[in-house]
């Protein structure tokens, strides 16, 4: 019951790494399936999604299971009207339809979206709205980890994200906890110097976790499952990073994994056998 994979597939630069050289767009995500199970589409809070695509993600896998983070109109503007919940929902309405394919939505907040009295009535709305769907919520201010928080999610139906990224001063790790219906955790990688601080927004993610920190989040993911289902989804994504991180994890865990020989030609020297 603890399902790994990563945050995102179709990474142009994962070609020559977790890709052959030669894979086709259109052909990532029935590759990527060969490794994994489990995958977190985030394309969907840039841009709306349309039921042409999930259809298309349905029809080139067959076991794939998928969450889905919501549109930054519902997290990060905070400025949805019942249109774009409609165009939201009816997107990634072929998911849907397939319960067993579906996994939860994702709910990421910025930094900047503090607990306030405000917020707190904001997240009882989204609550009410996506009534019925399974939901998790990732606060990126340290300003929520607070007992009365996790209460107050749990109440609303929603799981808490727990995180790993840098430590720095106002951001919110971990706490790990486990607080919902399901385990949701998200690994950021730990470049603190350029979280803040990047020209181009992949550097915040250029991050390989090695073999001691990865022993150390195992611990972790094991204290917080409670035999509850359990996904942990890689983030440091940069250069297929995070798919190589994945697999070691699944190894960790006892899983048979195979490392693609980009990955190894890429990254040996931080390779262990």
């Amino acid at each position: 019951m603890i399902y790994i994979g990563c945050s995102g597939f179709s990474y142009g630069d994962w070609r020559g790494t977790f890709y052959p050289s030669s894979v086709d767009s259109s052909q990532m995500i029935t590759y990527y399936e060969r490794f994994f199970n489990v995958v977190e589409i985030n394309y969907t809070f840039y841009s709306m999604p349309h039921p042409y695509t999930f259809e298309s993600f349905l029809r080139k896998t067959k076991r794939l299971r998928f969450a889905v983070k919501v549109n930054r109109v519902f997290t990060h503007e905070r400025n949805y009207g019942e249109q774009e919940k409609r165009r939201f929902l009816e997107g990634i309405k072929p998911l849907l339809s397939e319960e067993e394919r579906f996994i939860t939505l994702l709910f990421q907040f910025p930094q900047s979206f503090h607990y306030t009295e405000e917020n707190v009535t904001f997240l009882e709305r989204l609550s009410d709205d996506f009534r019925g769907l399974s939901r998790v919520v990732e606060f990126r201010s340290r300003s929520w980890a607070r007992a009365e928080v996790y209460e107050l999610v749990e109440s609303l139906g929603f799981s808490l994200v727990n995180v790993d990224a840098p430590k720095i001063k106002g951001l919110f790790i971990g706490p790990w906890k486990s607080v919902g219906p399901i385990n949701y955790v998200r690994l950021h990688g730990r470049n603190a110097q350029k979280w803040h601080n990047h020209k181009e927004a992949y550097e915040r993610y250029d991050y390989l976790y090695s073999e001691e920190e990865l022993k150390s989040l195992k611990e972790k993911i094991e204290r917080i499952h409670e035999g509850k289902e359990t996904y942990v989804f890689f983030n440091n994504h940069y250069r297929g990073k995070g798919a190589l991180n994945a697999l070691q994890l699944k190894s960790l865990f006892g899983e048979e994994v195979k490392i693609p020989k980009g990955l190894r030609a890429t990254f040996s020297e931080r390779l262990w056998e």
